[in-house]
């Protein structure tokens, strides 16, 4: 009864724009003329558009919005886009969009920064400071971005520089010891070349995760500085050339995890030492023993050069990445000598990408091509010092990636054909080719005897091609509203496992039907969106922890059925009223597998159970109010969000232990503004209930445990900006 009461309640708010509309004029009278919404204009398809004209399910929110939400990593936006989840586990952000896109290895949500596509997990969340807009895609988007866009896109618009000599500086500081300095420096260097600098430093001194060992370590603390510098020259009226160049470095113990539940008894009669460990099963509480810290580097650089020629727009993209990460980690999390790990990886990108977009008549034309070469390197090295079944003690581990080399070429089209000057036809194709290769080596040692090859020295090699197409069409019903429907594919890539020896995982495929209707009501005061939509999910990718291995593996099929609103209404100059609401069925339609947790069970038919990170309501409900001048000048804004997540399972099994119950969310900002607009003070509390949530979940047979990262406690704290 709870559950359906909270569920109406979401539903109502976010309805309440569209049913108030008969009604909302007489009120008016006394408040005032409503305002147009501001509508973004977004490069999500390549070519610059409104989100309301795009026939596809986007979320598109301003640098400033994020700004003035609080929000700087993927954690926090996933409450403002409608089915959209986020959260991190050692480390590693993970993002599933309706469901889809939580790994492992390769994310299913493909992450581009000023459009270069990022190609590890870990670098949705690097260097995103001085944000113009961030543009969420949901859905597969296989033909204009290709691999790894299953779940849908995030692309992350950084601010170019302007013709003003302009810039900022931020800071703040907040509960757990946490503070932020920033600083913006805008320079016209003259009428054809300006130049923009950005300078980012973030520490948290006070762990989110307390240690209940005397003297022990807290973690999930940390400090980061970035910096990031772009140039834009118009070379002449027609060439355009953008260079950027990022850098990043970031240390502390972040990659960690708590246990969720004490080891099983069959876990503790393989290993004695864990009848005495301490479990702390309280919320953000561990144990551990050992060391934990992590250290990245992160740097790239890009160059966009947009001609345009014969009617014609040509534009080239080219990256260049380089990540470094190393880290110690506690991998049984309590209180006993047990599995101290050490992993060093690093990774260098590039990437080029060519379109070229016009129009041969009644039809719009993009095509292009793509090109990405990724060299990796792993090791992950496991010490044993009191041993684990079977290994005696004293023994080690190591597991060694040496040159893990993707290189992927793709060639796409897409077309919109204006049949009438309301109807129109969408297409495209994308065709793609995946090689790979790896060089692996696995062993085992014994104290001063020479290693024990469990894998020995070898290279492997495979490839994978792909046709991902999309159709469709849209028709205007009138100049403020519109109808689409799609149909399109998407395909995350397979590749080895690099904690297996030579076990490789097949790409899985998404098949997409969608339908939606947009529509800008009241004079353009309100903007109303609904969208369905229909997922034939194929060859799942999982991530198991079998042993002290780490492996992907693919499921048999799955089933998405869902519905998404979202809606921005200005009754007046000072309230905005935004609101999403999503509805989700994303189920197995056939998968049977063994849970390592409760071996006696036997295989398992979770036919019917819910996908992880796919919870069945969510919804998000934001209130802004803008007051009058105030009497010592300038004027105040309030922000109200309110965020609802339904029961959340992170394994395919559906058990208790598996879930995070239904909860709710609250955070709310005060924002001064100077009159002139120079200077800004804002107060904040987010996550004010201080209420406890999981957001990412693992599991390891060797303690018979799951263990769990969380969401960020209550922080209370100012931030103050001056601009010049």
């Amino acid at each position: 009864m709870k559950h359906a009461v909270r569920i109406s309640l979401c539903a109502s708010a976010m309805m309440a724009p569209w049913l108030l509309t008969t009604d909302a004029w007489g009120a008016q009278a006394e408040t005032g003329p409503a305002s147009m919404v501001d509508e973004l204009v977004v490069t999500a398809q390549k070519r610059s558009e409104t989100v309301q004209d795009i026939p596809a399910a986007i979320t598109a929110v301003s640098g400033a919005v994020l700004q003035q939400r609080g929000v700087s990593q993927p954690e926090g936006l996933q409450f403002i886009v409608p089915s959209m989840q986020a959260g991190r586990l050692l480390g590693q952000t993970a993002i599933t969009i309706r469901g889809v896109g939580l790994n492992q290895g390769s994310p299913g949500v493909a992450i581009h920064v000023d459009g270069v596509y990022q190609p590890r997990p870990s670098m949705g969340d690097l260097a995103q400071t001085d944000i113009a807009r961030v543009e969420v895609l949901r859905g597969p988007q296989g033909t204009l971005y290709g691999r790894n866009a299953n779940g849908g896109v995030v692309n992350f618009v950084t601010q170019d520089p302007t013709d003003r000599f302009e810039g900022y500086v931020l800071g703040s500081y907040a509960s757990y010891d946490e503070g932020r300095l920033q600083g913006v420096l805008n320079v016209p260097v003259n009428e054809r070349i300006r130049a923009r600098l950005v300078l980012d430093s973030w520490r948290r001194d006070e762990g989110f995760v307390k240690n209940v060992l005397p003297g022990g370590q807290d973690v999930d603390r940390g400090r980061a500085t970035s910096g990031r510098f772009k140039l834009a020259v118009d070379v002449t009226d027609d060439l355009a050339l953008d260079l950027s160049a990022t850098g990043l470095h970031s240390s502390g113990p972040t990659s960690y995890f708590t246990l969720s539940n004490k080891p099983s008894a069959d876990a503790v009669a393989k290993n004695p030492y864990l009848a005495t460990a301490i479990v702390p099963l309280q919320p953000r509480r561990i144990s551990a023993d050992d060391p934990i810290g992590a250290d990245r580097s992160y740097a790239a650089a890009g160059a966009i050069i947009t001609w345009k020629v014969a009617g014609l727009q040509v534009k080239s993209i080219t990256g260049y990445q380089r990540l470094a990460d190393q880290e110690q980690r506690d991998d049984d999390a309590i209180n006993v000598n047990g599995l101290p790990v050490e992993r060093w990886a690093r990774s260098n990108t590039f990437t080029q990408e060519v379109n070229v977009a016009g129009s041969l008549g009644a039809v719009e034309v993009l095509v292009g091509a793509f090109y990405m070469r990724d060299t990796a390197y792993d090791k992950l090295h496991y010490n044993f010092p009191l041993g684990l079944s079977p290994l005696p003690a004293g023994s080690t581990l190591d597991f060694e990636s040496f040159d893990y080399v993707t290189k992927s070429y793709a060639a796409f089209v897409d077309l919109t054909w204006h049949l009438t000057e309301r109807a129109k036809l969408i297409g495209g194709l994308r065709y793609s080719e995946d090689r790979q290769s790896d060089v692996q080596r696995n062993f085992l040692t014994f104290g001063p005897a020479a290693p024990i090859d469990t894998c020995p020295l070898q290279r492997n090699e495979i490839q994978f091609h792909s046709t991902t197409p999309r159709v469709g069409a849209q028709y205007d019903v009138s100049d403020n509203s519109n109808l689409y429907a799609t149909f399109s594919k998407g395909l995350k890539i397979g590749g080895f496992n690099p904690y297996d020896c030579n076990q490789v995982f097949k790409p899985e495929k998404v098949t997409s039907y969608e339908a939606g209707w947009k529509n800008k009501l009241l004079d353009g005061a309100l903007l109303l969106n609904v969208g369905a939509f229909y997922y034939d999910y194929t060859d799942l990718q999982l991530n198991q922890v079998v042993g002290l291995v780490s492996k992907i593996t693919n499921a048999a099929a799955a089933r998405v059925v869902g519905a998404e609103l979202e809606s921005t209404w200005r009754p007046d100059p000072h309230w905005t009223l935004t609101g999403n609401l999503s509805l989700l069925k994303a189920t197995y339609k056939d998968f049977v597998n063994l849970d390592t947790l409760t071996p006696a069970l036997g295989a398992q038919d979770v036919s019917g159970n819910y996908l992880s990170n796919a919870p069945r309501v969510s919804a998000n409900v934001g209130l802004t109010y803008d007051s009058e001048p105030i009497a010592f000048g300038g004027h105040v804004r309030t922000l109200l969000d309110v965020s609802y997540r339904s029961k959340i399972y992170f394994r395919e099994f559906n058990t208790a232990l598996d879930a995070q119950r239904a909860y709710v969310l609250l955070n709310a900002s005060v924002i001064w503004f100077s009159a002139d607009d120079k200077y800004q003070v804002r107060l904040f509390a987010q996550n004010l209930t201080n209420k406890n949530y999981i957001v990412r979940m693992s599991s390891s047979d060797n303690f018979g445990s799951r263990f769990v990262s969380w969401g960020a406690p209550r922080q209370v704290g100012v931030e103050l900006k001056a601009n010049f």
